[in-house]
């Protein structure tokens, strides 16, 4: 068959076009390996033709996009390559024995190359820019969960801050401290608490603790709860707990809720509390004596 006889020179034809053409990935790739991918060409049109199939034409040019897409080829050099290859086999079938069946044949798989080449290099570039917009996306998730977390991290000090400045402990005699609490006792405010007054215990030797409840908006199960946790671990250091500020809807919470706060005294202002306190301490707040002078 006249294919048999073609493909040498063919091969060696296309190999030499390709070279020759300045500025292309064919040319950056070296004439060793344009001679083998015409050769591989023209094994696929050799095995192709005679069948009437475009299998090993298909494999061919999948290798070929494995190998040269990634180092630049694009549509104009493919252009280029299929249209060589094309030159190059019509040139060759000019001295041969070539009937129009067999034109046909091989006009029809010249066309498949076009087709499926350039099929196979549109998808390649798809997935590039898939890829591209996928790896964009992945970083610009990861610098955003970056941002979260230093924002997670700097919230977190803040709400630390806003806790111990929330829960102040204020010393007003010897042995006694006052403990002011304004806004919403949660679980973590109520062990923050619980561990903030226990320390003061130890570092002061105090003896009685006013914990004023004027500020809590809202008093649950759970803060009547970390109430009756605090007296407890106050009298284990041999103080005392004393609440102050106990609204009408804290008494009646208090209650319902069927809490039990034996050994806690409460008062209902934080001066009645400061006056207990200091009665404790055997003191008492009273008028200035003039002085003998005046």
């Amino acid at each position: 068959m006249w294919l048999e006889r073609s493909a040498p020179a063919i091969a060696d034809a296309l190999a030499t076009k390709l070279y020759a053409r300045p500025h292309t990935v064919f040319r950056m790739i070296g004439e060793p390996a344009c001679q083998a991918l015409a050769r591989e060409l023209s094994r696929a049109m050799r095995a192709d033709v005679p069948s009437g199939q475009t299998s090993a034409l298909r494999d061919a040019l999948t290798e070929m996009m494995r190998a040269l897409a990634p180092k630049g080829l694009g549509f104009s050099a493919l252009r280029q390559l299929l249209q060589a290859l094309r030159a190059v086999t019509i040139d060759a079938t000019a001295t041969a024995e070539f009937g129009n069946a067999s034109h046909r044949a091989v006009e029809s798989w010249l066309y498949q190359g076009v087709m499926l080449a350039s099929m196979q290099l549109y998808a390649y570039h798809e997935a590039q820019m898939q890829e591209q917009a996928a790896r964009l996306e992945v970083n610009q998730l990861e610098s955003q969960l970056d941002d979260l977390k230093v924002a997670l991290d700097e919230k977190t000090r803040l709400l630390d801050v806003i806790r111990a400045v929330s829960t102040p402990i204020v010393p007003i005699h010897d042995g006694v401290l006052v403990v002011p609490l304004i806004g919403v006792l949660d679980h973590e405010r109520a062990t923050l608490l619980t561990e903030r007054v226990l320390k003061a215990i130890v570092a002061t030797t105090a003896q009685v603790i006013l914990l004023d409840l004027s500020g809590v908006p809202v008093f649950d199960a759970q803060a009547a709860e970390m109430l009756v946790r605090t007296g407890r671990a106050v009298r284990l250091l041999g103080a005392e707990l004393i609440l102050v500020g106990l609204s009408s809807a804290i008494a009646r919470t208090i209650v319902e809720l069927d809490v039990d706060l034996a050994g806690i005294t409460t008062l209902s202002t934080l001066q009645a509390g400061l006056g207990l306190a200091l009665s404790r301490r055997e003191l008492r707040i009273g008028p200035i004596e003039p002085s003998p002078d005046r």
